[in-house]
């Protein structure tokens, strides 16, 4: 099948699922604009020539400005590659972390690679945007577990500039400290971000 039979069926069984979950639809693109300055994002992405598809997550703080500090998109506009934290619902068509979902070579095919999306759509959307959700708890508690779980250096200037935003200073300074060490060597504009913060 082709991009076309699929979009039918996205618009048919997927989409209005969101649309009842508070997201508005913009093409492939739809958002979410919770309470306070957190917005969702899920984006289709199509691989035509390979017949298939992707669902793309994002969750971003308005309050970050723009990815790594950059220039602020407008939540309006925003895209699944401009948020701070993002991730893909997985198919595990191929392996356990195969995000591509077919296109299938039949109506039916093309329906029932939606129909499987839907089906894992509240499972894995819930996990990942719930602690990303509720502004400023949620936030507070992923920064502070952000300590513990090993993440590289650049995700943790991220959790430094939340706790920052959260006025936290002294989860701000912990979480650079953490960072700090494990900064590779020509990595000097994270270690001078990660600087500035301390």
């Amino acid at each position: 099948m082709d991009r076309k039979t699929v979009s039918a069926h996205l618009r048919k069984q997927f989409f209005p699922l969101l649309i009842a979950g508070g997201f508005t639809r913009s093409g492939d693109v739809l958002r979410r604009e919770l309470d306070g300055p957190v917005v969702h994002v899920v984006e289709v992405q199509h691989r035509p020539r390979s017949g298939v598809f992707q669902v793309n997550l994002g969750a971003h703080l308005t309050a970050l400005g723009g990815v790594a500090g950059g220039t602020p998109v407008p939540a309006e506009q925003m895209r699944e590659y401009d948020c701070a934290w993002r991730s893909s619902v997985v198919s595990g068509f191929r392996n356990s972390s195969d995000s591509e979902f077919a296109y299938g070579s039949t109506e039916d095919e093309a329906s029932e690679s939606v129909a499987f999306l839907v089906s894992e759509w509240e499972r894995q959307s819930s996990e990942f945007f719930s602690p990303l959700s509720g502004f400023p708890e949620s936030f507070h508690e992923r920064a502070s577990s952000s300590l513990d779980s090993g993440l590289h250096p650049a995700h943790l200037l991220t959790w430094a500039r939340v706790a920052n935003i959260l006025g936290d200073a002294a989860l701000r300074t912990r979480i650079v400290e953490a960072a700090l060490p494990t900064v590779p060597e020509r990595a000097t504009s994270l270690r001078a971000q990660l600087l500035e913060l301390r």
